[in-house]
C-alpha cells in the first residue's frame, strides 16, 4: 500500500531537462509568431552586433562633442537666399557704415562655404566683404589668416613726428582733399573758422588729389568726384578763396556725397553757374592736370593733407578742433598776429583724430 501511494521519483537532472525543454519550446513558439525569420540564429546575431555599433558610435560622438548641447542639431537658422543677402547687407552698409546720401551698389552675391561673398561699389570704389548665411554677421574684410603678423607689423612704419615748421612773416598753408572723401570734408569745415580769423595774414591755397591719365581724369570716389572736383576748382579759379571755402562747406554740409545741390548752393552764395559750367568745358581738365601735379610735387596721396610753409603737419587729422588748427598755423609766423590770441571754439561732439582717403 506503501507503494502505491509514493510519487514516482525522477532524477533532478530530468527535471531540469524537462524544465529547458518546455522555454526553449515556448520562446520559440513566441518568437516565431512574434519575429518570424528574424529569430534564426544568424539574426539574432546580426542584430546584436548592430546595438554594439549603435553603442559605440554613442559613446564616440558624446566624447568627441562633449559640452555641446545635441539640441543644437536641431536649432537650424534661416539661410538667406542671395537675393535677401543683399537686401541685407546693402541696408546695413547704408545705415551704419556710410555717410547719408552715399550710393552703395552690390553688383554680386557669391556663396562661399558657409558665407555670402559680396562685391561691393561704394561711389565707384570697390569692395570686397563678407557676411553669414543667416545674415547675423558682417565682416568688412578678408584677412590673410597665414600671413606673418609680426612681418605685417614690420611693414607697417610706425607715424614720424612732426618736423619743425619754419617759420616766415606770412606763413603758407596748402590743403589737399577729395571732394567727396568725408576726411578731408572734416577738414575743410575745422578749418573754416581759422581762415576767417586769419585770410589776410595767411597765403591759403587749395587742391584736389586725382590721377590724370590723358583725358582721362580719376579720383578716389568716382566719375561724380571727379566731376565735384571740377566745379570746385573752377569756383576757386573764378571767385578766389572766400567762394571756394563757402561752396565747399556748403556741398559738405547740404549735398551728401553725390554733389546734386551744387546748383542751388552756387545760387545761393552768388555764383553764376553758367561761368562755371563754361569753365569746366574749357578749363576743367587743365585744371585737374595742374592739381595733380601740385599734389604729387607735395607728397600728397592722402585726403586731407595740410602742409604749413611746406611742411607737412599730423594736426590736420585733428577734425573739429578749431582751435588747433589755429594754434599750428600761427606757429609759423616770426611774429604772431594779434588774431592768433583769440581763442576758437572746438566742436568737441564732433572732435576726432585720424583717419584720411587714400594712402
Amino acid at each position: 500500500m506503501e507503494n502505491e501511494n509514493k510519487i514516482p521519483e525522477t532524477s533532478t537532472e530530468d527535471n531540469i531537462g524537462q524544465k529547458t525543454e518546455i522555454m526553449e519550446g515556448s520562446k520559440a513558439s513566441c518568437c516565431s509568431k512574434a519575429c518570424g525569420d528574424w529569430c534564426t540564429p544568424e539574426r539574432k546575431k546580426m542584430a546584436l552586433l548592430a546595438v554594439a555599433i549603435i553603442v559605440v558610435l554613442i559613446a564616440v560622438a558624446g566624447y568627441k562633442f562633449k559640452g555641446i548641447n545635441p539640441m543644437a542639431f536641431f536649432q537650424h537658422k534661416k539661410v538667406l537666399t542671395a537675393e535677401e543677402a543683399k537686401a541685407k547687407a546693402a541696408d546695413f552698409i547704408d545705415k551704419n557704415l556710410v555717410q547719408p546720401g552715399t550710393k552703395v551698389d552690390i553688383s554680386g552675391v557669391t556663396l562661399t562655404g558657409e558665407l555670402y561673398k559680396l562685391d561691393i561699389n561704394v561711389s565707384g570704389q570697390k569692395i570686397e566683404a563678407y557676411m553669414t548665411k543667416d545674415g547675423s554677421q558682417f565682416f568688412p574684410t578678408a584677412m590673410d589668416m597665414n600671413a606673418d603678423p609680426a612681418a605685417a607689423k614690420t611693414d607697417q612704419p610706425a607715424a614720424a613726428p612732426d618736423k619743425e615748421i619754419t617759420k616766415s612773416d606770412k606763413p603758407v598753408v596748402d590743403l589737399y582733399v577729395m571732394a567727396f572723401c568725408p576726411y578731408g570734408n572734416k577738414a575743410e569745415d575745422t578749418l573754416k573758422p581759422v581762415y576767417d580769423l586769419l585770410k589776410n595774414k595767411v597765403t591759403f591755397n587749395f587742391h584736389y588729389i586725382v590721377s590724370v591719365n590723358g583725358t582721362d581724369v580719376q579720383s578716389l570716389h568716382g566719375a561724380k568726384e571727379v566731376t565735384e572736383d571740377e566745379k570746385e576748382a573752377c569756383v576757386l579759379k573764378t571767385y578766389g578763396n572766400d567762394k571756394w571755402m563757402a561752396i565747399a562747406t556748403y556741398v559738405n554740409d547740404k549735398c551728401g556725397s553725390d554733389g546734386a545741390c551744387f546748383e542751388t548752393g552756387a545760387k545761393t552764395l552768388g555764383i553764376d553757374v553758367t561761368k562755371i559750367t563754361a569753365c569746366v568745358t574749357a578749363s576743367g581738365l587743365d585744371l585737374m592736370k595742374a592739381n595733380e601735379k601740385a599734389s604729387a610735387d607735395a607728397g600728397a596721396s592722402g585726403s586731407p593733407t595740410m602742409l604749413v610753409n611746406g611742411v607737412t603737419t599730423s594736426k590736420v587729422y585733428q577734425y573739429g578742433d578749431s582751435e588747433t588748427y589755429k594754434q599750428t598755423i600761427c606757429s609759423a609766423f616770426n611774429t604772431a598776429p594779434a588774431e592768433c590770441s583769440k581763442t576758437l571754439a572746438s566742436n568737441t561732439a564732433d572732435a576726432s583724430q585720424g583717419g584720411s582717403c587714400g594712402n
